[in-house]
C-alpha cells in the first residue's frame, strides 16, 4: 500500500476518534449542564418555599393586609418558576405533586384570610372561630413541608444526575482516548519501519555521495513512494556520475579554451589602449571645435548685432521724421526694415544666449526680490501690446505668496516677457492672465493663461525644442522657434520647471515654477560673469 494512502487513512482513523471523543465529551457536557440547570431552579424554588414560609409567620404574626399582598406575590412568583422548571421523566410525578400542593397552600391560606375577618359576635363564635383558624394553620404548614421536602427531592436527583452525566462522560472520553493512543502508537511504529528507518538509509547514503563516493547505491527496494524516491536517488547518482565524467573533459576542454583567451585578452587590451588614444584625440578635436564654434558665434553675434543696432537706429530716425518728411509707402517700407532689424537682434540674441546654455556657462546673480511686483510691472510694461490687439491683460497674486525670493531676477524677467508675448502673440481675442501662486512646498508658481489657439497634446514637449513651432500667430507672424526652449533652459538653470497645460481652441497655461531661495549650484550649470 502506498504511503500516502496509509497516511490518509490513518488520519481519517485519527479524525474520527477524535470526532467521536469530542461528541461524547460534548454530550456528557451537555447532560451535566442540563442537570446543573434542573439543580438550580430546584434550589431556586426551595429558596421560594422558604420566603413563602416566612411570610406565612409574618402574616399570622401580624394580620396585615401588607403582609397578605406579600404572601400572595410570592406564591404567584413561586408557581411562575415552577411552570418554567423543567424535570427528567423520573420527576414527573415529584413536579405534579409540588403543583397540587403549591394550590392546597394557596386555597388553604385565603380560608385562613376569611376566617379572620368573619366577624364574631359572641365568646363563643370567636371561640370557634380560633380553633378553625388553627386547624387551617397547621394544615398550611404541613402542606409548606410537603413543598419543601418535595423541592429537596427534586435537588438531590438533579445532583445525582449530574455526577452520573459527569462520570460517564470521563468513561466513554477515556476509552475513545486510549483507542486514539494506541491507533498513533501502531501509526508511529508503521511510519518508522516504513519511512524513517528508509529515509535514514537515504540520509546516510547521500552524505557517502557529498564525501565523493559516487558508486554508492541505496539498496531500498519497495512499492511505495520511500522507494521511489531511491530509485530516483540511484538514478540520480548514475546520471551524476557520467556527468562528472563528462565534466572532467569539459574541464579539460575549458582549460585549453581559457588559454587561448588569455592570449586574446593581451590582444584586445592592445586594442583598448589604441582606440582609447584614438576616441581621446577626438574628444580634444570635439573640444576645441566646440570653443570655435562659441568664439564664433560670440565675434559674429557682436559683428551682426553692432550693424544692425545701426540699421534700427537710422529707421527709426527716419520713421520719427529726423531725416526728413516721408510719405506713406516709404514709412510703410521703412518700418518693414526696422521690424525686420528687430526680429534679427531678437534671433541673434537668442541664438548667443542658447550657445551660452550649451556651453554650460550662464550668468546667473541672485539677489532678493518681491516676484508680486515683479509680475505687475512686466504686466504694466506688456498692457500697450495687448490693448493694441484688443486683449485683456491682468495678474493676480494669492496672499499666501511670500514678499520676497532670491534668484535671478533678470533671467525671470526673460522668461515671463517670453511666455507673456507669446500668450499675447497667439491669441487673437479674449484675455491673458497672470497668477502667483505657492505650492506650499518651498516654491512659486507663476502662471501665464490665454484664450488663444491651444496646442495639442502631442505638441506639448516639441514646443520645447529648438528651432520648432507648432503653428504661428493669428496675424501670421513667428519667431525663430527658440523662445520656449531658452525659457526651459533657464528654468531648469534656476533649479525650477516650466511646463505647459492646453487645449486646441481653449488656450492654453504656461506655469513656471521656482524655489523661493534657489541653491546655487542645483540646476547643474556652471554660472558665470559675462
Amino acid at each position: 500500500m502506498k504511503i500516502s494512502t496509509r497516511i490518509r487513512l490513518s488520519t481519517v482513523f485519527v479524525v474520527i476518534i477524535a470526532m467521536a471523543a469530542g461528541g461524547t465529551l460534548l454530550i456528557g457536557l451537555r447532560s451535566v449542564d442540563l442537570a446543573l440547570i434542573r439543580g438550580e431552579r430546584a434550589t431556586e424554588v426551595l429558596t421560594g418555599v422558604f420566603e413563602l414560609s416566612m411570610l406565612t409567620t409574618d402574616y399570622l404574626a401580624n394580620r396585615e393586609p401588607r403582609a397578605q399582598a406579600q404572601w400572595q406575590d410570592q406564591h404567584a412568583s413561586l408557581e411562575a418558576l415552577l411552570s418554567e422548571t423543567e424535570v427528567s421523566d423520573g420527576d414527573q410525578a415529584v413536579m405534579t405533586r409540588l403543583e397540587d400542593n403549591l394550590e392546597v397552600a394557596r386555597e388553604t391560606f385565603a380560608e385562613i384570610v376569611a376566617t379572620h375577618e368573619l366577624p364574631h359576635v359572641t365568646e363563643e363564635d370567636e371561640a370557634v372561630a380560633h380553633e378553625y383558624e388553627q386547624r387551617l394553620t397547621s394544615r398550611l404548614l404541613v402542606v409548606m413541608q410537603s413543598i419543601v421536602t418535595d423541592t429537596v427531592l427534586l435537588e438531590r436527583h438533579a445532583v445525582e444526575e449530574a455526577r452520573s452525566a459527569q462520570r460517564t462522560t470521563i468513561i466513554v472520553v477515556m476509552v475513545v482516548s486510549a483507542i486514539g493512543v494506541l491507533t498513533m502508537v501502531l501509526i508511529g511504529i508503521s511510519t518508522n519501519r516504513t519511512i524513517v528507518v528508509p529515509l535514514e538509509t537515504l540520509r546516510n547514503s547521500a552524505a557517502r555521495v557529498g564525501r565523493g563516493n559516487l558508486d554508492v547505491r541505496s539498496g531500498i527496494e519497495s512499492l511505495d513512494e520511500v522507494g521511489e524516491f531511491a530509485m530516483a536517488f540511484d538514478s540520480m547518482i548514475q546520471n551524476l556520475q557520467q556527468s562528472h565524467i563528462m565534466l572532467e573533459m569539459e574541464n579539460a576542454e575549458r582549460r585549453r579554451a581559457e588559454r587561448a583567451l588569455s592570449q586574446y585578452r593581451d590582444h584586445l587590451e592592445q586594442t583598448v589602449q589604441d582606440r582609447t588614444s584614438e576616441l581621446t584625440m577626438v574628444n580634444e578635436d570635439l573640444q576645441r571645435a566646440t570653443r570655435a564654434k562659441d568664439d564664433f558665434l560670440a565675434s559674429m553675434s557682436h559683428e551682426l548685432r553692432t550693424p544692425l543696432n545701426s540699421v534700427i537706429g537710422f529707421t527709426d530716425l527716419m520713421l520719427k521724421g529726423r531725416t526728413g518728411d516721408l510719405n506713406e509707402e516709404q514709412r510703410r517700407q521703412i518700418g518693414m526694415v526696422n521690424d525686420a532689424g528687430q526680429q534679427l537682434l531678437s534671433l541673434v540674441n537668442e541664438v548667443l544666449e542658447l550657445s551660452r546654455i550649451d556651453a554650460g556657462v550662464l550668468s546667473i546673480v541672485d539677489a532678493p526680490f518681491d516676484p508680486a511686483e515683479v509680475v505687475g510691472r512686466l504686466v504694466e510694461m506688456m498692457a500697450p501690446v495687448a490693448a493694441g490687439k484688443g486683449l485683456q491683460l491682468g495678474w493676480t497674486a494669492d496672499d499666501d505668496v511670500p514678499h520676497e525670493m532670491v534668484s535671478d531676477r533678470g533671467r525671470l524677467d526673460q522668461i515671463l516677457l517670453n511666455l507673456i508675448g507669446n500668450a499675447i502673440k497667439f491669441t487673437a481675442q479674449g484675455s491673458v492672465e497672470v497668477t502667483v501662486g505657492s505650492d506650499g512646498q518651498g516654491a512659486i508658481a507663476f502662471s501665464v493663461m490665454d484664450s488663444g489657439i491651444g496646442i495639442a497634446p502631442g505638441d506639448f514637449e516639441l514646443i520645447f525644442e529648438h528651432f520648432h513651432q507648432v503653428h504661428t500667430g493669428p496675424t501670421g507672424e513667428a519667431g525663430a522657434g527658440l523662445g520656449l526652449s531658452i525659457s526651459r533652459r533657464l528654468a531648469e538653470a534656476l533649479g525650477g520647471t516650466l511646463t505647459v497645460v492646453s487645449e486646441v481652441g481653449q488656450g492654453s497655461t504656461f506655469t513656471l515654477t521656482l524655489p523661493v531661495e534657489r541653491v546655487s549650484g542645483e540646476s547643474g550649470v556652471t554660472e558665470a560673469e559675462d
